[in-house]
């Protein structure tokens, strides 16, 4: 199964769906993340190319230990790729068509953050373009919970490999403490959904 992960940021393909490419890693699928934004406005003390190169270093870091082989960082303009939903999938197109994938998990529509809520919107536009056999989309959630999920993964055996990933984006690491949310989070799935440890949900989009 080829996998793909739309982030929208570095660190939202640790914290949305981490210990399910762990698990994929398992089973040997192939997986790519594609990085719409490399979050410059995460170190806004930084001029912008010394900000994408720092989270793109720390991205690469995160995929290695996730078993992600191939990484693409697209460098839409953090904040504002809901402005630019063309722009984005004409970017992301190619890609769709290059790797085929079977897979693609994207955060949720209803995502607080303006970037999140777009990924959806570009993934369709993208893969309208890029005329492929359209693949099963799960949502996941980063900043906002979802309401309602349709699919979960217990991800107990791989939870400490997940926060070693969410921790090599340590410059993000200063301003919140992503690793103690992402277990709470990840805590009251597995107790509420799937009756574990640890688990993530996904929503199914289309």
């Amino acid at each position: 199964m080829n996998v793909l992960v739309i982030a929208p940021h570095p660190d939202d393909e640790s914290i949305g769906c981490g210990g399910t490419l762990c698990l994929h890693a398992r089973r040997s699928d192939p997986m790519a993340v594609a990085y719409l934004t490399s979050g410059e406005l995460g170190l806004k003390h930084l001029p912008r190319n010394k900000a994408w190169l720092t989270r793109e270093r720390e991205a690469k870091r995160a995929a290695q230990i996730l078993g992600v082989a191939k990484r693409f960082f697209l460098r839409l303009p953090d904040w504002f790729i809901g402005e630019k939903i063309a722009q984005a999938a004409e970017k992301l197109g190619p890609l769709l068509k290059r790797l085929r994938p079977d897979l693609v998990y994207l955060p949720h529509a209803k995502e607080w953050h303006p970037d999140h809520k777009a990924a959806l919107s570009i993934v369709r536009a993208a893969l309208k373009a890029a005329k492929i056999p359209r693949p099963t989309l799960l949502a996941y959630e980063v900043w906002t919970p979802l309401a309602e999920y349709d699919h979960v993964e217990n991800i107990s055996a791989v939870m400490p490999r997940k926060l070693r990933a969410l921790r090599a984006h340590h410059s993000q690491l200063k301003e919140f403490d992503y690793a103690r949310a992402v277990t709470g989070l990840n805590q009251f799935r597995g107790e509420l959904a799937a009756k574990c440890r640890y688990a993530e949900v996904f929503q199914t989009a289309d």
